[in-house]
């Protein structure tokens, strides 16, 4: 599917808008039409790849709110139409000690070690 953005095509040039293609969902994907996202220094550096690692083309922006419009076929606890939020922790494991204690940012599993 082909979607209007802002983001950039490297390191060193502005956001601009550009057309990206999405992927269709996956059986536990949840697609959004996004209604508003939030852009932090963070995600200024990411687009700068300051942070190393960025591929391009690079969307920066990670808090987002929208309506739901597709669901995969494993989700149960959406539905098309539902007003929902993302922040910037996703697809965590929700198996490991800190998933359990609500610190999935810490996910050892996944390579943080504090």
């Amino acid at each position: 599917m082909l979607i209007n953005a802002i983001g950039t095509y490297s390191a060193s040039q502005p956001l601009e808008s550009m057309a990206i293609t999405r992927r269709d969902p996956g059986p536990q994907d949840v697609q959004i039409a996004i209604a508003y996202c939030g852009v932090c220094h963070s995600d200024l550096h990411q687009a700068r790849s300051e942070w190393a690692g960025t591929l391009y083309p690079c969307v920066p922006g990670h808090e987002i709110v929208g309506r739901v419009t597709a669901v995969g076929n494993a989700v149960s606890r959406y539905a098309v139409g539902d007003l929902v939020g993302v922040g910037c922790m996703v697809d965590s494991c929700q198996q490991c000690e800190e998933c359990a204690e609500g610190t999935g940012e810490l996910l050892r599993p996944y390579g943080a070690d504090l």
